[in-house]
Order: structure tokens, then sequence, then C-alpha cells
């Protein structure tokens, strides 16, 4: 409340400005959990005991749900099988083909386990030399041996699978808070797919990494991955402009013109990978909505149950516009 009064009185952006720069640093933080909560809540996938509010600012929702190959793919990176996996008929040998079936299992089995269950860990050498689960080590070599391995004409479908991988266990590292194996994994992936031409995987990929480096409190480093992500793909990505306009609705207070274009990248990100995620978009975007409503007249100040946001704005209105 006192930041938004100084917001106000400052009277650099007049009450459109202040008053929307007066919620900004909260945005961010709603939406992206607090460390002691973790992460792993972020990304289910049943629905928010909340639902999603709607304002006639908001993008069409069914703009986001377009049934494309590329958003098939990528609900597919969020919804691993949760039953065991069968193991490979063929023995573990020199074929490389059974090298890839067994990194598969072993892969789906490390990302099934709870980390309690994970078994033995041991240092990432090859990688992000911290501690990873042996077993997830040992999907993550057969996987990389076997696509160098296999025939030219199925080395890039073969190495988009093995990106995938890579990207399942980085999110379950990821989850877990062990931010060091996470992020190199979630790098790696999106180098791979990128190599493999499945520029939504990589992009997807580096957008994962930017909410957890927010997550992290690694607001610059997320900011480019962030850009990163979305010069890789702007189809089927809606998180990196989301988290944009998050990071820029904070950093960008008392400048009315970049703090409208974060508004307006949250608006129109587009549906969330998740229901909470989803949700806190939406109370954003009605947050936004009244504040805007607010700068044209005095009498939408009421419009709003929280008291202060009405302070904000009548403040707003008596000092800065008559």
């Amino acid at each position: 409340m006192a930041a938004a009064l100084i917001g106000v009185a400052s009277g650099a952006a007049g009450i459109s400005g202040a008053a929307r720069a007066a919620l900004s640093g909260n945005g961010a933080s709603a939406a992206v959990p607090e460390a002691s909560r973790g992460a792993e809540s972020a990304w289910q996938q049943a629905k928010s005991s909340k639902p999603p509010m709607r304002t006639k600012n908001a993008a069409p929702s069914h703009a986001a749900q377009s049934a494309d190959e590329n958003k098939g793919q990528q609900r597919g990176a969020e919804t691993a099988a949760a039953s065991e996996p069968e193991q490979p008929l063929e023995p573990l040998s020199e074929s490389w083909e059974a090298r890839f079936a067994w990194g598969i299992y072993y892969s789906k089995m490390a990302c099934l386990a709870a980390e309690h269950r994970a078994g033995s860990w041991a240092l990432d050498r090859k990688g992000s030399w911290a501690g990873v689960p042996q077993q997830m080590l040992r999907a993550e070599d057969l996987l990389a041996e076997a696509v160098e391995a296999a025939p030219e004409d199925q080395q890039r479908g073969k190495l988009a699978e093995r990106a995938l991988r890579l990207y399942y266990h980085a999110k379950w590292l990821a989850e877990r808070n062990h931010a060091t194996a996470c992020e190199w994994r979630y790098r790696e992936a999106s180098r791979l797919a990128h190599q493999s031409r499945r520029n939504v995987l990589a992009s997807h990929a580096l957008g994962r990494l930017g909410y957890f480096l927010m997550h992290w409190r690694r607001t610059h480093e997320a900011r480019e991955v962030l850009q990163d992500s979305r010069r890789l793909s702007q189809k089927s990505n809606p998180l990196a402009p989301y988290l944009l306009g998050l990071l820029d609705r904070q950093a960008f207070t008392s400048d009315v013109n970049r703090l409208t274009h974060a508004e307006e990248l949250i608006i129109h990100a587009g549906e969330q990978p998740s229901a909470d995620l989803e949700w806190e978009r939406q109370k954003l975007i009605q947050e936004i909505a009244y504040w805007r409503e607010a700068t044209d007249s005095v009498m939408s100040c009421w419009s709003t149950s929280d008291a202060a946001h009405i302070a904000i704005c009548l403040l707003g209105h008596l000092f800065f516009q008559g």
C-alpha cells in the first residue's frame, strides 16, 4: 500500500501508470511460486479449484486451444505416462536399437520415481557437474550412444526423442529444486531439439527454464532465456510472452509505454500450460482492465471490492486529474 501511494504521489505516470505500477511488483510473485512452496503444483493439469475469470479484455480461449500438431506436442511434453513402462524385449547389446529402447525405459523409470526412491545418485561428469540419479544418467548415456550409432536417415527423429527425454529429466529435477542439474538439461534439450528441427520443443524447454529461473529469483537470466524461447518459436508458445510480461511489469513501473506493452503480452499470451498459471493470468487481466477503465472515469474506481485499489484510484484522480 505504501509503495502504491508513493507511486501515485510521484505523478510520473498519472493514475494509469501509477496505479498499474502499484500492482506490478505483486503480479509476478503471485504467478510464480515462492521458493519455499516448490514449483511442482504449478504444472498440474487438473482443473484449478478456482475457475479462470473472464473479462472483455481477455484473449479468446478458443484461439489458445487450436488443435494443431505443435500444440499436441506441447501438451504431450507435460503428460508423461503414469504407469510403469514395459521392459524392452531385446537384451541390451551392441545393437543401437536395443540401447535406445533401454535408454527410453530407464528414462521413464527415473521420471516416475519419487525423490526418496530414485536410487543411488552420482556426479554428472558429462554435463552439469551436479548430483543426478544414477538411473537417469544411465538413460542419458544409452540414448546418446544409440543416436550416434543410428543410421543417418533415422538420426534426426531419434535425436528429437532424446531431446524430449532430457526435457523430462530437467522437469523432474526442477520440480525438486535441483537447479544446476535441471538447468543444463533444459538448455541441452533445447539445443538438441533445435538441431533436429523441432523448434517448438526447443522453445518449450527454454520457456520452462525461464519459469524456474524466475522461481529461483534469477530474473535477469530468466529474461534472456525467455527472449531466446520466443526467437526460436512464437507458435504454440504461450508461456514465454506471459512470463516476459510479468518481468516487464515489475521492471518498468515508471514507464507507461513499456508497462502497457508488458500488459499486452500478458493479455495476448494465450492459455497457459497449467490451470494454476492460467487462473493467475486471468486474474491479472481483470486487474489490468480495472486500472484501464479507472483511468477514464472516477466512477470506475468503485468497480472492485479491494479497498486499497479504490483508495489509490481516488487519490490518483484527486491529485492528477482534477
